[in-house]
C-alpha cells in the first residue's frame, strides 16, 4: 500500500509538471505599439508615402509641413514613411516614434529630394 500511494503522487506530480505540454506552448502575448510618423523642415509641401495602421500602404499628396499621423502596430509589424519635397529648396526630415522614443528618422536637402526612414518594431 506505501509503494502504491508514492507511486500515485509520483504519477500526480509528473501530470501536473507535463500538463502545460498536454495542451501545447503558452502564446506570449502581443506587444502593441503606440506609432507616430512625423514630417518636419523647412519645405513647405511634401507628397507621403507610408505604411499604414492595417499595414497597407497609403500616399497623401501636397501636404503642409509639419505633419504627423499616429497609430497602433504590434510588436515585429513593418513601419515605413517616405517624404518627397515639393519645392526647389528646403529640407524634409522624417521621424518614426515607437511609444513616444525615436525609432527612426532620416533627413534630406534639397529640390525634390526624398527622406525615408522604415524598420521592423
Amino acid at each position: 500500500m506505501k509503494y502504491l500511494k508514492i507511486g500515485l503522487l509520483a504519477l500526480f506530480m509528473m501530470l501536473s509538471y507535463n500538463c502545460e505540454n498536454l495542451f501545447g506552448p503558452k502564446e506570449p502575448e502581443d506587444v502593441i505599439y503606440d506609432v507616430e510618423y512625423k514630417v518636419t523642415g523647412t519645405a513647405f509641401t511634401v507628397d507621403v508615402t507610408y505604411v499604414n495602421e492595417d499595414g497597407g500602404t497609403s500616399q497623401e499628396s501636397d501636404v503642409s509641413v509639419p505633419w504627423s499621423y499616429s497609430f497602433r502596430r504590434a510588436e515585429g509589424e513593418f513601419v515605413y514613411i517616405s517624404a518627397q519635397n515639393q519645392g526647389n529648396t528646403g529640407t524634409v526630415k522624417v521621424i518614426i516614434f515607437r511609444d513616444g522614443y525615436l525609432f527612426k528618422t532620416s533627413t534630406s536637402e534639397g529640390a525634390y529630394v526624398i527622406a525615408t526612414a522604415s524598420g521592423t518594431l
